[in-house]
């Protein structure tokens, strides 16, 4: 009987394991919309659109029969494709109608000369969350990190030529694992719902999820456990925090009052600074949307309701961005930003028990105010006194690239120097001398 038993749990692993789905396809392709589809500018080596005999020029028409005409409908076409999914393309080349099918290709797997990467999986509502853990080579017994990055819905697989990469892997270098996990529906993971239809109750659980992945790995030391919040993970990470007390927390370019009054201080600084308004322009604007959030966010009207009040319809669409049919608000479902702007941060901050840094970059046009840090670090030091630590970095942005000032960081990011080499490798300075301080 007990060899029966034993039998059947192998065969249990065994079915479990070959359940989970084949890994993401990498489609490859670089496109721009145009009026009867999306014109290729540059296809990526050995990836899906590689392997298919377009080139720079031609025009995609239809991914597996879906018409494809804006780059929404292209990631939606390709974004679900996996390796050995069929793909099929018609396309427009030297003005000739042509056909194409291939055998999506996987996606590679990261490779690093100074990181073990162990890819993995977080069980997560029915579903589950890609987890890539890159930790020092060879390494066991290791300090570890949980990095939650800001509020946008882009993979941990693209990390390694990101700020976040480069971040990470400094930390890797001074000893740290360090965790990341997929927001729901993102890269690998499965049976999630999609990442812009998911809200932010859903992804604190997420990264709650992944912090008790990080607790329950054979290699880290379970009594130096951290978590990393940048923007909007600056807000996660504290939620996350206070229901598990790590060693520590560290927060960088995070917001803490609430959302719709934090977001009309943005506008003074971003309208002139990024949309050449006057102030007077900047004020009429503020007058104006100050209006529709309070519908939006204290009276909780949705995009939908509001386009349907005529006094708002336009700023419902302009500001709000609202389509019909749509739940997308700056990149998220609607209810995100709401339960964002419910969330009360000296209550959450209050919570937790635990040594705290919080980082400002000065060049931070985005963030764009002392007190967001100030208040944080108050609130901790209140409640858990000298435990909180705020230190400024002059001439860093919200990406971590260099830039003395905001009018050089809105030009560094107009002209993508994220991805020529301006990193500011002091954020791994501080970071890591704070890291060390705590262990």
């Amino acid at each position: 009987m007990k060899n029966i038993l034993f039998l059947l749990v192998i065969i249990s692993l065994c079915l479990s394991a070959s359940a989970q789905p084949a890994r993401k396809a990498i489609a490859g392709l670089i496109a721009k919309p145009v009026e009867n589809g999306m014109r290729i500018d540059s296809i990526i080596p050995n990836s899906s659109f590689a392997a298919m005999p377009v080139k720079k020029g031609d025009v995609l028409t239809t991914i597996n029969n879906v018409s494809i005409k804006t780059t929404e409908q292209y990631n939606k076409a390709v974004t679900g494709l996996r390796a050995g999914d069929v793909l099929q393309i018609n396309y427009i080349s030297n003005g000739k109608q042509k056909w194409a099918k291939t055998k999506a290709v996987m996606r590679p797997y990261e490779t690093s000369a100074i990181a073990d990467i162990q890819y993995d999986w977080v069980a997560f509502r029915g579903g589950y969350l890609r987890a890539i853990t890159r930790k020092p080579k060879g390494k066991t017994n290791c300090p570890a990190i949980l990095l939650i990055p800001g509020y946008g819905c882009g993979s941990i697989e693209n990390y390694a030529a990101s700020y976040n990469g480069k971040l990470l892997y400094e930390w890797v270098k001074a000893g740290y694992a360090v965790i990341t996990v997929e927001k729901s529906g993102l890269g690998d993971s499965y049976d999630c719902v999609p990442c812009a239809e998911a809200d932010l109750v859903n992804e604190i659980e997420s990264f709650d999820a992944g912090y008790r992945y990080m607790e329950n790995l054979s290699f880290v030391d379970k009594k130096n456990l951290f978590i990393w919040g940048h923007s909007m993970g600056g807000v996660v990470a504290p939620e996350v925090a206070k229901r598990h007390q790590p060693k520590g927390v560290l927060v960088f370019a995070c917001t803490f009052r609430p959302w719709s009054e934090f977001l009309l201080e943005m506008h003074r600084v971003q309208k002139p600074l990024l949309e050449n308004f006057t102030y007077q322009q900047t004020e009429d604007f503020i007058r104006g949307i100050q209006k529709i959030y309070y519908e939006f966010f204290v009276l909780k009207k949705s995009p939908e309701q509001l386009y349907n009040i005529p006094e708002y319809k336009e700023l419902a669409v302009s500001d709000l961005n609202y389509a019909k049919g749509s739940n997308n608000m700056w990149g998220r479902h609607w209810r995100y930003w709401m339960q964002l702007d419910s969330l009360n941060m000296a209550e959450t901050w209050k919570q937790v028990n635990a040594p705290v840094l919080v980082l400002h970059g000065a060049a931070d046009y985005e963030q764009c105010s002392v007190l967001e840090p100030l208040l944080i670090k108050e609130t901790v030091n209140a409640a858990q006194p000298g435990t909180a630590t705020w230190i400024t970095i002059d001439d860093i942005d919200h990406i971590m690239m260099k830039s003395k000032d905001w009018k050089e960081a809105a030009a560094n990011f107009k002209t993508q120097q994220y991805n020529k080499g301006n990193f500011n490798y002091k954020i791994a300075e501080e970071t890591i001398r704070w890291l060390k301080q705590q262990q």
